[in-house]
């Protein structure tokens, strides 16, 4: 929630009221940080924080700080700044030139309007240069505003820097053409009754989101200054997914409990909210080998399955990993190296670690069955055991498991406890199928 305030040093506020506002509070931190940087004003006359709510003066935030703040923000994506650094050069290679006349072509409508005639040789750099100087500012604003993982993946293009609207310029909030559908929108189809939110510091979201593909932003906005420090620690991230819950035990001390979090996936017009529960957050920070899971499995040529994302995923909707670690299970490469982590995350999910005992039973049992029979026999006694279990049919996965028992004169002391109860337990019966390999110490990554 945004007010106005009269008669102090400050003449705006606003409080962390929703995750737009929050986002925006962090936006705009980030900005104020950058005029302090810059050397425009000093920190104490741009802004104060108290808990959950920042004090500001609207005149700080102009046009063309604004645009100039993009440019430094997003310098990667800025075609005419990759044509700068590389014209500060006095010679120049032929893949700089190349670079240059890509950048000079490339697929923007400002850019080609701008600079679009001129083609570099390695001569004329001061000519560019003039060019992106004397055109900078509209450079800026119109690659920032229709860029599609830039202004455009979080809000309307055509609402940049405009003024407060009759609906919310963010992606999933806005709705085109309001004349004809102001009606279905409303209550009792008066408009008068449409409730909406629009701020322009709704401008400054996107720098509160990581810049990768998959854009986060963590809502702990339990104060200013915790949500600006979770939310810097994943700014920068190419993977912020990793960053956020491989370090979950690090970061106790900022996500110690239940937390919204907004994610915007360029690949959708819509935002996306998942919720951390302090159950998940346990079971994240006794995760002890998180790499095992950073891996891609190839399903066919056109697909491959990013299991850190589906392990997360069911980690936060408390959703066991069965199916993941039966398509490990199944596939010929071997995985015993991951399957061993996804199990050990599986029994947090199941409810702790009071299987234990049993498992390193289970794997004791199957390495003492491969040196008492033969490799193929142990082999085809896998391969039964993994299609019992993957059909679910554990009365048939029970009775290979006592003629396995019978065939190699191996006691298995843990299988009393999957006849049972083979559901609660069967991440006992999946170590012991992952045990039935030659352990090799290393890992599979597809």
């Amino acid at each position: 929630m945004k007010n106005k305030i009269e008669n102090g040093k400050f003449n705006t506020t606003m409080e962390t009221s929703d995750w737009r506002y929050s986002a925006s509070i962090v936006g705009l931190i980030k900005y104020f940080d950058y005029l302090v940087a810059m050397g425009y004003e000093v920190e104490s006359n741009l802004y104060n924080i108290d808990d959950d709510v920042i004090s500001y003066n609207s005149e700080s935030i102009t046009e063309e700080r604004y645009l100039l703040f993009v440019e430094y923000y997003f310098e990667g994506a800025m075609h005419h700044r990759i044509i700068e650094q590389i014209l500060v050069n006095s010679e120049f290679t032929d893949e700089q030139i190349k670079l240059v006349n890509d950048k000079l072509k490339a697929n923007i409508a400002i850019i080609k309007k701008v600079l679009g005639d001129l083609k570099f040789s390695g001569e004329n750099k001061e000519i560019i240069l003039q060019r992106i100087k004397e055109n900078r500012l509209v450079l800026i604003k119109e690659t920032y505003r229709t860029g599609k993982s830039l202004y455009s993946n979080f809000a309307n293009a055509n609402s940049l820097l405009v003024e407060p609207d009759n609906i919310c310029r963010i992606q999933n909030y806005y709705i085109e053409d309001i004349p004809r559908k102001s009606k279905s929108i409303s209550y009792n189809w008066d408009f008068k009754t449409y409730k909406f939110d629009d701020e322009k510091e709704f401008d400054f979201i996107p720098f509160a989101f990581s810049k990768s593909y998959e854009a986060f932003f963590i809502n702990n906005n339990y104060s200013i200054k915790q949500l600006f420090n979770t939310n810097n620690l994943i700014s920068n991230s190419d993977n912020p997914r990793s960053t956020l819950f491989c370090d979950l035990k690090n970061s106790a001390d900022f996500i110690d409990f239940d937390v919204e979090v907004i994610i915007k996936n360029r690949d959708k017009d819509y935002f996306e909210t998942l919720y951390i529960r302090k159950a998940a957050i346990i079971i994240f920070s006794q995760i002890e080998n998180y790499k095992a899971i950073k891996m891609k499995y190839k399903v066919n040529d056109n697909y491959y399955m990013d299991f850190e994302k589906e392990v997360t995923d069911n980690i936060l909707n408390n959703i066991k990993l069965d199916a993941l670690i039966e398509i490990l299970l199944k596939s010929k490469s071997n995985y015993i190296y991951n399957i061993k982590t996804l199990i050990r995350i599986n029994i947090l999910i199941y409810g702790g670690d009071k299987m234990d005992k049993q498992m390193k039973s289970a794997y004791k049992s199957a390495k003492k069955v491969m040196a008492e029979i033969p490799e193929n026999k142990v082999d085809s006694y896998k391969q039964k055991l993994i299609s019992a279990i993957t059909f679910k049919d554990y009365e048939r996965f029970c009775e290979i498991l006592l003629q396995l028992s019978s065939y190699s004169g191996v006691v298995f002391d843990f299988a009393y406890d999957l006849f049972e109860n083979f559901e609660g337990n069967k991440n006992i019966a999946y170590t012991f199928i992952n045990a039935l390999n030659k352990d090799n110490g290393g890992e599979k990554n597809e």
